[in-house]
């Protein structure tokens, strides 16, 4: 068996070769593409700290929401305090200016009770005048006797009923 064994002129043209390759891919290809490669590189560490800084921003953005909110929910609170005590102090005056109406009510009635009676006092003592007017005509006009005197006076006293009735 021959051993192949190359030839020279072979071996350095393929020498040369491979090297022109080598330093054409190395200046034309593998820099752009490592330069390619180095710029993606920085692209996505870029995009990546922006995207930390973005999710710092959130985080803080969050926490001023949830302080906002905890302040709206005291201040929600508060008012719903104040509502309830101008409620109260509304009620509390409700209550008062009826029980002071009941009061003048009372004593509007008790002075209309008053003053019905009075009335009713007077029309009594009118009556009673009237009928012992009628009565004093009766005995004036005969002479009579006690007897027939508490007759005439019965008598008047129930005319005096049927006339109302009338």
């Amino acid at each position: 068996m021959d051993m192949v064994i190359p030839k020279l002129p072979q071996l350095l043209t393929t020498l040369v070769g491979f090297l022109l390759a080598i330093w054409i891919l190395k200046k034309y290809a593998w820099g752009p593409v490592l330069d390619l490669l180095d710029q993606r590189r920085e692209t996505i560490q870029k995009d990546y700290s922006d995207a930390e800084k973005s999710l710092a921003d959130a985080d803080g953005l969050k926490a001023g929401f949830e302080a906002k909110l905890a302040d709206i929910k005291v201040i929600e609170r508060e008012r719903i305090q104040e509502a309830v005590k101008k409620g109260e102090e509304l009620a509390t005056g409700i209550e008062a200016e009826a029980r002071d109406q009941a009061v003048v009510t009372r004593q509007k009635g008790e002075q209309d009770l008053e003053i019905e009676t009075q009335k009713a006092q007077l029309q009594l003592r009118d009556s009673v005048v009237n009928m012992a007017i009628g009565a004093a005509e009766k005995v004036v006009r005969d002479k009579l006797d006690d007897d027939y005197h508490r007759k005439l006076i019965q008598e008047y006293i129930d005319n005096l009923g049927e006339l109302r009735d009338a």
